[in-house]
């Protein structure tokens, strides 16, 4: 039976595989611990961010708002002067909009 033989190549491309993967798992540790800290799996919620959400979502309701708002204007314009993709801008922003409206169903 011949003797094993490794190759340097080989023994360098295992030891570099064993630090990919412990490095992977290290990592992965820290990014599981780091969710359970931000309340993802029951664990103690970052203090204020609840409410940080609550007044981001406020002020992105009236941001929404203007940008639809400004959109209709927009699109209505497109109609008024004849242009030929008027209908095409209006049916792409209406499925852009429905997508955005359904967000908070979809995350959930």
């Amino acid at each position: 039976m011949p003797a094993l033989s490794l190759s340097r190549e080989r023994v360098l491309f295992t030891a570099v595989l064993v630090l990919v993967v412990t490095g992977e798992v290290i990592l992965g540790a820290q990014i599981v611990s780091a969710l359970n800290a931000a309340g993802l799996t029951g664990g103690t919620p970052i203090a204020g961010l609840a409410r940080f959400v609550d007044r981001l979502k406020s002020n992105l309701i009236w941001v929404a708002a203007t940008v639809v708002g400004i959109g209709v204007i927009g699109i209505g314009l497109l109609f008024l002067m004849g242009h030929s993709r008027a209908q095409d801008i209006a049916i792409k922003a209406l499925i852009g909009a429905a997508i955005v409206a359904s967000g908070t169903g979809i995350v959930a």
